[in-house]
């Protein structure tokens, strides 16, 4: 009797590829480090194990060999016949769910998990596109699957589906050991939720990123804070702020630093402090920066706090001309119209 670990998983037909030689076995299962195969043919109880370790110094991959219907079924699936593909790719696909573990390694079982993924969102079937996705370990898998992964999360609160995209986001957040790579992945995850106004989402994945020191932590820091400014935290912007490195004019994200300030000031009545860091941080922001105009609508505000109307109608007007698309600008033309007579 095999042991629960190997007998648990399906048997699957792999070709071992190396450079200069294949060999075709039974994948069966993997112990630790090792993979687990037997001999093409009956089951007559002989394991061989293989050293991941040792598959990848030989430059070896482990590729799946699938009927000729799942070519088809993908050729369909390209067509945009995806109803009639996604059976016969659930069927190649669904075995590798229980060996993600080896998705690390070279080959093509990632590929074709991510194919079964891909086509479970287009068919619109929600929940087995969250059970699949949440399997994959993105700590292992290539930043660009964090990033399938991610959008898939973005896609299910297009669709409204709260619960999938609850574990969906927990299994985001959830990944661990982040290379560079997987990092701008997850900040540009954030910005995503942020433009939408998501900002308990946004604010998690910022507050991941920031834990750790990289290339990102600042830029993290302040989202953060920007972030719990409008989710009504009452010490955690300031917080954030304080423990932030000294930053030169020249440092990017420094206008956002003071748009956060101002904010805060604002907040707190105090117009002449928002007024300074409002004015501050236009100065050195570039119009190209996405918080540009929201700095604009916060001049607007200031200048309408403290009475010099004609200044924070000129602000909204520059505002609505000059990124009419924004939202900033759909809230400035309301502004406009307590202003004008």
């Amino acid at each position: 009797m095999l042991p629960y670990f190997l007998s648990a998983k399906p048997e699957i037909n792999m070709r071992l590829q190396y450079p200069q030689q294949m060999k075709d076995v039974v994948l069966t299962g993997v112990d630790g480090d090792e993979i687990v195969f037997r001999p093409v043919g009956p089951d007559r109880g002989g394991r061989a194990y293989l050293e991941i370790d040792e598959l990848l110094r030989q430059r070896g991959a482990l590729n799946f060999l699938f009927p000729q219907a799942f070519y088809d079924a993908i050729e369909d699936f390209e067509r945009g016949q995806v109803l009639q593909a996604l059976p016969v790719i659930r069927e190649q696909a669904k075995p590798f769910i229980q060996y993600l573990e080896l998705s690390e390694l070279p080959g093509n079982m990632l590929p074709t998990v991510l194919l079964y993924l891909d086509a479970l969102t287009a068919a619109e079937q929600w929940r087995e596109a969250a059970e699949v996705a949440t399997q994959i370990p993105l700590s292992l898998a290539p930043a660009s699957v964090l990033d399938r992964v991610g959008h898939l999360a973005l896609a299910l609160a297009d669709a409204e589906q709260s619960s999938a995209l609850d574990r969906v986001h927990r299994h985001v957040l959830s990944a661990r050991m982040l290379s560079d790579a997987r990092l701008a992945v997850m900040l540009d995850l954030a910005h995503a939720w942020r433009e939408r106004s998501d900002y308990l989402r946004a604010f998690n994945l910022y507050r991941k990123i920031q834990v750790s020191e990289n290339v990102y932590q600042t830029r993290a820091r302040l989202w953060v804070a920007y972030c719990s400014f409008y989710l009504g935290h009452d010490l955690v912007p300031s917080v954030f702020l304080d423990h932030l490195p000294e930053m030169e004019v020249s440092t990017p994200g420094y206008s956002l630093r003071e748009l956060i300030k101002a904010r805060l000031s604002l907040r707190d009545e105090d117009f002449s402090a928002a007024m300074r860091s409002a004015a501050e941080g236009k100065t050195y922001a570039n119009s190209t920066d996405p918080w540009y105009p929201e700095l604009l609508y916060t001049v607007a505000l200031v200048y309408a706090r403290v009475d010099m109307n004609e200044a924070s109608i000129a602000a909204h007007r520059e505002l609505s001309i000059s990124f009419p698309e924004s939202p900033w600008a759909r809230a400035s033309l309301k502004d406009l119209e307590t202003l004008t007579p």
